[in-house]
């Protein structure tokens, strides 16, 4: 039993000691107190544009701002279109509105000039007869003036 105890206590001060003799957070010591930082590769002369993650990133940006202004525009335009079909849609209501108004005027006007009852004429019949009567008048009238005329150049 202490022999397990002395191998568990001997690994867990290697693994303690491990951890402290190589640590994961970029940076280690060289034995002067002095922490030099890691660049992994990437020395004064890195330059950040052939960084392939900054690229991809760069490149997202840039699309999902391309797609988020075409969108933008696409609305304006869809927007433009549907007032400009509102419009036109409008205007052919209004002339077909007029349209309809001024059939109604000529149809009711029609209607009340056959519609004699309206009219302070006496029966229907008896205008007939009158105008017979006036017609009639105005050829016995044109007859005379003709017998009348040929009296006068004897």
């Amino acid at each position: 039993m202490a022999i397990k105890a002395l191998i568990v206590s001997f690994i867990t001060s290697i693994i303690a000691v491990g951890c402290v003799a190589f640590p994961e957070d970029g940076y280690d010591s060289r034995g002067y107190g002095q922490p030099v930082y890691r660049d992994y590769g990437y020395g004064q002369r890195y330059d950040p544009r052939y960084d392939r993650n900054n690229d991809r990133q760069r490149w997202e940006r840039e699309r999902a701002y391309r797609l988020q202004q075409m969108r933008i525009e696409q609305e304006r335009r869809q927007k433009n279109w549907d007032k400009q079909r509102w419009q036109y849609e409008q205007a052919k209501r209004d002339q077909m509105k007029k349209q309809q108004w001024e059939q109604h005027r000529k149809d009711w006007n029609n209607k009340s000039n056959r519609d004699h009852r309206w009219d302070n004429r006496p029966d229907q019949k008896q205008w007939q007869q009158r105008d017979r009567q006036n017609q009639q008048q105005q050829r016995d009238k044109r007859r005379d003036e003709r017998k009348n005329r040929d009296h006068n150049k004897d």
